[in-house]
């Protein structure tokens, strides 16, 4: 990151091609959409890159700063936005089809599942949803979770323990409305 700083350009493409695949990852869980994660992770690095002087390292390692460079493009995007893409209705219909191979139930009830997971996910509000994304999905500790987003612990303990309640609330509903 010393090197970055100085505008080395090979240092830059080193720290993308290591640190890339994880953030399109937190991007996605935050987003849930590919194209958004997309544009949010090339976002984060062009943030990284035109700041690179602010990266302090007493203050903590480079990947906890691209956390949180990644939390505000995140919540950014999710600001700008104003409408959701609609699906095609012809892939929608088909996703919701079971495969009709042996275990194809099996599988499609665990696809359904995440599915179900995933769309009760980005009903949360954006913190409650990083809170969960950073802790549950990537497996950041509360205290790791808390610095990446720039609150205390209790804050994000509270973020979950909000979030678990409304999701344990819409996922039951749900349950209960399917057929």
């Amino acid at each position: 990151m010393a090197r970055v700083c100085e505008g080395d350009q090979q240092a830059f493409a080193m720290l993308v091609e290591r640190h890339l695949p994880r953030a399109y990852a937190i991007a996605f869980r935050v987003l849930g959409q590919s194209a958004d994660a997309e544009d949010v992770a090339q976002e984060a690095f062009t943030r990284v890159w035109t700041h690179a002087r602010d990266w302090k390292p007493r203050r903590g390692s480079f990947s906890s700063w691209l956390g949180r460079i990644l939390v505000n493009a995140s919540l950014d995007h999710g600001r700008r936005q104003t409408a959701r893409r609609q699906v095609n209705d012809g892939e929608a219909l088909l996703a919701e089809l079971p495969d009709p191979a042996p275990g194809g139930a099996s599988i499609y009830g665990q696809q359904q599942q995440a599915a179900d997971i995933d769309q009760a996910l980005q009903r949360l509000p954006a913190q409650q949803r990083m809170a969960v994304v950073l802790c549950y999905f990537e497996e950041h500790s509360n205290s790791q979770a808390a610095a990446v987003m720039g609150l205390h612990v209790k804050a994000v303990e509270g973020l979950l323990v909000r979030a678990r309640k409304q999701l344990r609330i819409w996922l039951h509903r749900h349950r209960e409305e399917r057929p």
